[in-house]
């Protein structure tokens, strides 16, 4: 461990809470400066968690603070000039940065690109690669449990979950279990009727995919469909010698087993963890990457660029009405690009955002 903790800041008072709760939870690290825009915001984060450097300015913050580790909690259009600022003036050892990484995959490449460079380490905050259900699932996986993986199903989490909001976490998650295989090939299609956002971004109303990884893995998906009988979030494993079946919810603990040959279900009880503690695993981990204590992070970007490529592969799919491979060739957002010449057209006006649930249509 560091003889000295290192010090951390961040930036957005809302996501952010989370960030400053794992920060004081681990003693490697000492919270030294909070920034939002907002006054209001401000004040009450820096009151909750007792920091005294608190500003309204991401840059004057890391000129006069000079952190070690900096926390990018701010919706996802601001994370790549935000990551770059951080990463080509001041040089922090670690940056980690939100989910989903960015916008497009032109912003995630350029924030790799400006990371590598300076030799600054950069997370993407997919906390859940350090929820013990997860490590259960991809141990068993490695340990040839069922077999070679051959699909895999994730039905419909939450309402109102959104790809670039909730379906980056499931995806992120499937990489980590299936033992991060790169994928290959997306085939997908969005419905957007309603004039849908996601924290002053645009968002569909549904999705549902198909995506190919190496090693023949092929992941089916739904997002913001209704169960229909179907429990939320249920995950379903088939490999060429049994099943893994996991039960809805982020927190759950109880995995089911199915192996070849066998009389009935095995129950597996993955230790109990709150996604808080994920938190904190994933921030105490970032300290001992940044110090050379680890020689990786599970939320490595260099992983998590993959998750981005899924998510754009999901919008191109769905505009050049075809199976797309990856990595991409286009850079921009293709869901942005539908709606601006006119291929999403609105079937019911009305702007609203997901993360203002008075908003939200009926």
């Amino acid at each position: 461990m560091s003889a000295q903790p290192l010090r951390a800041v961040i930036v957005g008072g809302h996501i952010g809470r989370s960030h400053a709760m794992g920060y004081l939870a681990s003693d490697r690290i000492e919270l030294a400066a909070v920034c939002d825009i907002d006054p209001n915001t401000l004040e009450e984060f820096g009151d909750e968690f007792d920091v005294e450097n608190r500003y309204t300015d991401y840059e004057t913050m890391l000129r006069e603070e000079e952190p070690d580790l900096v926390s990018i909690g701010t919706p996802q259009q601001l994370h790549a000039w935000m990551t770059i600022l951080a990463a080509t003036r001041y040089s922090p050892r670690a940056i980690v940065c939100e989910k989903p990484m960015a916008s497009n995959t032109g912003e995630g490449y350029a924030m790799l690109a400006a990371c590598a460079r300076n030799d600054v380490k950069l997370a993407i905050g997919h906390q859940g690669r350090w929820m013990p259900r997860h490590e259960t699932v991809r141990q068993l996986i490695a340990d040839g449990a069922i077999g070679q993986v051959i699909t895999a199903f994730a039905g419909p989490p939450k309402p109102n979950a959104g790809l670039m909001n909730i379906a980056t976490h499931q995806l992120n998650y499937w990489q980590y279990m299936l033992g991060d295989p790169t994928p290959l090939w997306v085939l997908a299609n969005v419905q957007r009727q309603t004039d849908r956002y996601e924290r002053g971004w645009p968002a569909e109303d549904l999705a549902g995919l198909l995506v190919e990884f190496e090693g023949d893995i092929r992941l089916s998906m739904e997002s913001d469909t209704s169960p229909e009988g179907l429990e939320r979030d249920l995950r379903v494993i088939t490999g060429t010698e049994g099943v893994i079946w996991l039960a809805g919810g982020t927190a759950g603990n109880v995995i089911r087993l199915l192996r070849h040959g066998a009389s009935g279900w095995e129950t597996i009880e993955a230790s109990e963890a709150e996604f808080s503690d994920a938190r904190t695993l994933e921030l105490d981990a970032l300290a001992a990457w940044a110090t050379g204590e680890l020689d990786e992070h599970r939320g490595d970007a260099n992983l998590a660029i993959h998750t981005l490529e899924i998510l754009m592969g999901i919008y191109e799919s769905t505009r050049t009405h075809s199976l797309v491979r990856l990595p991409l060739e286009t850079k921009g957002s293709p869901l942005t690009a539908m709606i601006d010449a006119g291929d999403l057209p609105v079937r019911y006006p009305g702007h609203y955002d997901i993360r203002h649930k008075s908003a939200t249509p009926d």
